[in-house]
């Protein structure tokens, strides 16, 4: 077809819908609800006739299974052949269905409009009634109306959808990583929050230097040895400053001695080792996102070459409004947080985003001292949306001696001290699909990483 596209139809998101509904069962449950008149082109409605016939019959869509139905019935020419399912299927990779939908109902509005209005015109020449046309419009634009309807979905489909989504959570017979959930790397943490799953946006958020970009890049690295492909957004830091920390825990060599210029041979040694398993690992990386589209952009690149199981962003206050430039930063931010949202829900991934926190839990007495209390997610910089979007909100704080509750922590504290490393609370202040909860551990800054309190002292595998 050769047709442009403008405001009465568009070919290319026809075609491309067609295709996502081939390629993706998230897509195909999508496409099934849009009215056949809402494509344009004759052959695109033959395809939604077709599709719809076949995920009626519980059959697999994809270019064999149509390819039979359209030879059936007589309607295999009249679609161009196999050729133009090859074509639909190549153009169809994304799982962004929703915005093709969008364009195509868009443009069916338009159609329906248009047709309207000439035929208001031809009725009021012919001298009809004019009462009569009214009502007659009336009934019309009501249609239209109730053409932009609202997907609902019944207890059967729900009940389906929640039995396939546990389904994919579970582990193989053997114990293999099959599961679409992701593991942070630190098992009392996953007890609380229950791992992280499709669709979930994860906030972790904290004060400057507390080590929040170390926790994200753990859960990243933890992810992709278990074969999960991440892409890590990071605009605070480049990709040689990233790969020295993840370098330091898996070598065992130090920051500080790694960036000293006087690396020993057998650091050296312990250094590539440990580059030789970290090259192979399916973690991207990306410095230039900024905004959510070149997120979303960064993240379909992916996805369309092998897939994509997971993002993470250091940090979200770094990002820029694509849209909202003159409002305000909060507005700016409430705008970003959102995107990212959605982003999650439309790729059925989960994403990390960090998030600064404000100095509000920390004061300065008359004497020059500071002392600080427990943050609270209603701290993070510049939006309270972030604290609304997120399924997960993990906060991160470093007590005192003076905080400190109950022997463990106690005992914990001295432990990590004694080491040279710093306790951390880890704080579950928001979990949508579970409990709230803390879960005590120690950040060894030496070597870039978080280990359970009960670990300390332990050689690094």
């Amino acid at each position: 077809m050769t047709e442009p596209s403008n405001s009465y139809f568009n070919l290319d998101a026809e075609k491309s819908l067609i295709g996502s509904a081939m390629n993706n069962q998230q897509a195909l449950k999508q496409f099934v609800n849009l009215r056949q008149d809402s494509f344009y082109a004759e052959q695109h409605r033959i395809l939604h006739q077709c599709i719809c016939a076949l995920e009626k019959a519980n059959r697999d869509v994809d270019m064999v299974t149509m390819n039979d139905w359209l030879t059936k019935n007589n309607l295999i020419n009249r679609v161009g052949g196999i050729g133009y399912l090859i074509e639909c299927s190549q153009s169809g990779f994304s799982v962004n269905a929703r915005s093709y939908i969008q364009i195509i109902h868009e443009c069916a509005m338009n159609r329906s409009l248009y047709n309207l209005g000439k035929e208001l015109m031809r009725k009021t020449k012919d001298g009809s009634d004019p009462n009569e046309i009214r009502e007659w419009a009336a009934r019309q634009i009501k249609e239209v109306r109730l053409g932009d309807s609202v997907r609902l979905i019944d207890m059967q489909e729900a009940c389906q959808n929640t039995y396939s989504a546990l389904e994919e959570d579970q582990r193989g017979e053997d114990g293999s990583d099959i599961s679409k959930c992701i593991e942070t790397g630190i098992e009392d943490l996953d007890r609380v929050i229950g791992h992280l799953r499709g669709g979930m946006y994860v906030a972790i958020g904290a004060r400057p230097s507390v080590g929040k970009s170390i926790l994200a890049l753990s859960f990243c690295v933890n992810a992709a040895k278990k074969g999960k492909r991440v892409l890590l957004v990071s605009l605070e830091m480049n990709e040689v400053e990233i790969t020295e920390r993840i370098l330091a825990n898996e070598s065992d060599v130090s920051l500080g001695l790694m960036t000293s210029g006087s690396i020993t041979p057998d650091a050296w040694t312990n250094m590539a080792e440990a580059i030789g398993k970290i090259a192979k690992l399916p973690l991207y990386y990306s410095l230039e996102a900024e905004t959510v589209e070149k997120v979303r952009r960064a993240a379909y690149q992916l996805y369309e070459n092998g897939g994509l199981d997971m993002i993470a962003i250091d940090y979200l206050q770094l990002m820029e409004s694509s849209y909202s430039r003159k409002n305000g930063r909060q507005e700016q931010v409430s705008e970003i947080s959102r995107g990212l949202k959605r982003l999650a829900q439309e790729m059925q991934i989960p994403i990390l985003v960090l998030t600064q926190l404000n100095r509000a839990s920390e004061k300065t007495s008359n004497q020059g001292k500071k002392t600080k209390r427990e943050p609270t997610m209603s701290e993070a910089r510049e939006s309270g949306a972030i604290e609304q979007d997120a399924n997960i909100f993990i906060l991160l704080h470093d007590p005192q001696e003076s905080e400190l509750e109950g022997e463990y922590e106690k005992d914990a504290f001295e432990k990590t001290k004694a080491y040279r490393m710093t306790m951390i609370r880890l704080i579950v202040d928001k979990n949508r699909q579970g409990k709230r909860g803390r879960v005590t551990v120690a950040f060894d800054g030496n070597h870039m990483r978080f280990i359970p309190i009960r670990k300390i002292g332990e050689k690094n595998e």
